[in-house]
């Protein structure tokens, strides 16, 4: 199968991992409806993680 049919020319990431006999292919494409590109969905996720943790505090020896 042609790789522009699935992904219709959009940005688009193609992963294979074998187990076994098996080979197995994911197809990622971007959605045209999407509201929040990955690398932004990913900086908001860790930068509120980021403010949320509370400070570690040494432990006693």
């Amino acid at each position: 199968m042609d790789m522009n049919t699935i992904t219709n020319n959009k940005p688009s990431r193609v992963t294979e991992m074998q187990i076994g006999d098996t080979i197995f292919t994911v197809v990622s494409v971007e959605s045209d409806r999407v509201r929040e590109h990955l690398y932004d969905k990913v900086k908001r996720m860790i930068l509120n993680d980021e403010n949320t943790q509370t400070p570690h505090t040494a432990a006693a020896a």
